[in-house]
């Protein structure tokens, strides 16, 4: 998948309010470090998406998002720095795009973001990687 990722920024309130766009996209919540995963390691917190504004959806991590508070953590950690790099979506390709994010990391870490609460696959949409697999 071809994605344009904008360049890292801090993962802050004023630069995501002055660099993030108003517009539909995807995002990544990034750590700088990587941290292990049931396969391999990632520096990927979040994979998310806004169907209208991605500064909006970026900005309610800070409060009302549902991973709010794990996030204040992690950013709280000492010598731990959060960033976000983002990617304009027509809006109509937002939601197939997020599943696909969601999808790759799936298939290469066997789990998902430390942050995502949601399944990368739907119940029973993940059947091709068993059939290869030889499980039932």
């Amino acid at each position: 998948m071809s994605i344009e990722w904008s360049t890292e920024i801090p993962f802050e309130e004023d630069e995501i309010g002055r660099q993030v766009p108003d517009k539909a996209g995807v995002y990544q919540i990034l750590q700088h470090e990587e941290y292990p995963r049931y396969v391999g390691k990632t520096r990927v917190l979040k994979i998310g998406k806004s169907d209208s504004s991605l500064r909006q959806e970026l900005l309610n991590h800070f409060v009302r998002h549902t991973v709010a508070n794990r996030l204040a953590r992690i950013r709280s950690a000492r010598d731990t720095i959060v960033t976000v790099v983002f990617a304009e979506i027509n809006e109509e390709k937002v939601t197939e795009t997020e599943k696909k994010l969601l999808r790759c990391f799936e298939d290469a870490h066997w789990d998902l973001p430390v942050l995502n609460s949601q399944r990368g696959y739907g119940r029973d949409e993940d059947k091709h990687y068993r059939q290869s697999h030889g499980a039932s």
